[in-house]
């Protein structure tokens, strides 16, 4: 029996993320640095890796379904599409990769521990994962939802109740950088928002 896509084939994300947080989007690929791993979903920030400067060249990738895969003859110089799951890249020998970018794609992922394992096995010792993900709300209102289920019911079969700072912690990796924001602009189980940085220190490649 084949096993369970760590990411969703489908999209079901509201289009509203796209112009909402474009602006974050950009700043976190301008950040981005070396051999780059972008796990896709969107496109319009391609063009802030500073490819020949900062970025030596970016992996972008996209799944037969994607809805925002954008046109692949307009993409910048540097940037290659690949049509993989996430997981499948340790056994094609993709990394390692200096940054990884993860831009809203946590709420299509069915098994966080086995992606955070797989963000292991990809990153180059010193390697920076870089989110822009939406997580559990913090805080007594955050609790009630959690146990009443109204997240689960409101989010459409999305992954929304995470705490992703305290998961990669958990998982071994450094978070160094951790800011927590709302965004007004979307459904209110899309609001609570991190932009973070998380860091490999081990030197052993699995």
């Amino acid at each position: 029996m084949a096993s369970t896509p760590l990411v969703a084939w489908m999209n079901p994300l509201p289009i509203e993320l796209a112009p909402a947080l474009s602006t974050r989007r950009k700043s976190v690929a301008s950040k981005a640095s070396g051999r780059v791993l972008d796990l896709g979903g969107w496109s319009d920030h391609l063009t802030k890796y500073r490819l020949g400067a900062e970025v030596d060249e970016v992996m972008l990738l996209v799944r037969r379904g994607e809805l925002r895969g954008g046109d692949a003859d307009n993409d910048p110089r540097g940037i290659t599409r690949v049509d993989a799951g996430f997981d499948s890249l340790v056994e094609l020998k993709a990394g390692p990769f200096d940054t990884i970018v993860s831009l809203i794609r946590t709420p299509l992922i069915s098994d966080f521990g086995r992606f955070v394992e797989t963000v292991d096995r990809l990153l180059a010792p010193g390697g920076h994962l870089m989110l822009l993900e939406p997580v559990r709300r913090t805080g007594r209102l955050g609790r009630v939802l959690t146990m009443s289920g109204a997240i689960a019911r409101a989010s459409g079969g999305l992954h929304l109740d995470r705490d992703i700072p305290a998961d990669l912690r958990k998982a071994g990796l450094t978070v160094i950088d951790l800011e927590r924001f709302e965004v007004p602009t979307v459904s209110a189980p899309l609001r609570p928002f991190i932009e973070a940085t998380a860091r490999r220190f081990s030197s052993a490649q699995s």
